[in-house]
């Protein structure tokens, strides 16, 4: 599997799979894609340099949300709970959402984020994807639920 991903200036606007019927063969974001497919083969790669959240088309509560799922350090985990807690929220489902819009998934890792019961719950690109990116930063999961 490959990513693709759109970008202004280094900066990331989109990111998706390359089986999605987009296709941008822009030279620009030729760093980001190698950057995206070395994380996704299992590398710890720095985002820090490629996200600038006021370039995305989001809600204010979108980008806080986004904004403390950036934070989670690699080979770590939050829970939606977690999230709604750091930003003063409740909503947790709302928060669930809100991840569920990202567009640079990735460089802000929403798969770092899950139930509170250990379960691997939502994620756009899907669980499986989702799996294998968390085992690529060291956690065991059986039967769909990280094991601490």
């Amino acid at each position: 599997m490959k990513v693709n991903c759109l970008c202004k200036e280094s900066k990331l606007l989109k990111v998706f799979l390359e089986n999605d019927h987009f296709k941008n063969d822009s030279n620009e974001c030729d760093e980001l894609r190698s950057k995206l497919n070395n994380f996704l083969n299992g590398e710890e790669v720095d985002f820090k340099e490629n996200v600038d959240l006021s370039l995305l088309n989001l809600t204010k509560f979108q980008k806080k949300v986004l904004f403390e799922t950036y934070k989670i350090p690699y080979g770590e985990v939050r829970t939606y709970k977690e999230i709604a807690d750091a930003v003063n929220s409740k909503a947790y489902r709302a928060v669930g959402n809100a991840l569920n819009k990202n567009p640079i998934a990735f460089a802000i890792p929403c798969h770092r984020v899950i139930g509170s019961n250990k379960l691997l719950t939502g994620f756009r690109l899907g669980l499986e994807l989702k799996k294998q990116l968390l085992i690529n930063e060291g956690h065991e999961i059986i039967k769909d639920k990280l094991i601490f």
